[in-house]
């Protein structure tokens, strides 16, 4: 029995301009700048990574875990108002939970943000959900996604995982899973479990089970 794990920011949602413009609104209110640049150097960890940047590039102005509270704050309302599907998302998703293809959303965004999104999506469309709150270590570490796999109950070396950044591909290999990658500002690596297209678009289930054609042996065998 088999599965796919989906990232969730960048891969499912185009939350990553949200997390830019979020993250100059918060920097600028203490007097200092954010660039593009920046928000690559965190992108797809978790968020005491970027606290931890935003603390030494504003000097050290504000106690530790503003920076967090203060942008999960602007993050709230973005999602709530301003969020889209990445193209192709939803169509991809209800194809996956037609075939009966079990379906995890696995995030290093927080609980709160993640259940914000699951808002978007028709409900139960995802039999496994894991956000940092779920786990001592977020990305890149593997404990996210195998976390996700046990949850569903499958093996996750018969797992494929959909990522969109450097830390995310990193968990995603390093949990033992197949993965597609989607880079988004970054470029990624090459490895033997990876292969990596331009855009979430550009695949269907058709090609996925063409790729990895477990996935429809493990569904027939349920």
């Amino acid at each position: 029995m088999s599965a796919i794990l989906f990232d969730m920011d960048g891969t499912l949602v185009d939350s990553e301009p949200l997390w830019l413009q979020a993250e100059k609104q918060v920097m600028a209110e203490v007097g200092s700048t954010w660039e593009q640049s920046d928000q690559i150097n965190c992108l797809g960890g978790p968020m005491e990574k970027t606290e931890r940047y935003m603390q030494e590039r504003s000097g050290n102005i504000k106690p530790l875990g503003y920076f967090s509270e203060r942008l999960n704050d602007v993050m709230d309302e973005k999602l709530k108002h301003e969020l889209r599907l990445i193209p192709g998302a939803l169509e991809l998703l209800l194809d996956c939970k037609s075939a009966q293809i079990p379906m995890a959303l696995v995030t290093a965004s927080t609980g709160r943000q993640m259940r914000a999104v699951l808002k978007r999506f028709p409900a139960g469309l995802f039999s496994s959900t894991v956000s940092q709150d779920d786990v001592e270590h977020s990305k890149p570490d593997p404990a996210p996604y195998k976390l996700a796999a046990n949850q569903l109950g499958v093996d996750i070396k018969g797992c494929l995982v959909l990522e969109d950044s450097i830390t995310g591909v990193q968990s995603g290999l390093r949990s033992g899973a197949q993965v597609i990658g989607i880079p988004h500002l970054v470029q990624l690596q090459p490895h033997e479990n990876l292969r990596v297209v331009n855009a979430l678009s550009d695949l269907n289930l058709k090609l996925i089970l063409d790729w990895y054609p477990h996935l429809d042996r493990s569904v027939r065998a349920k």
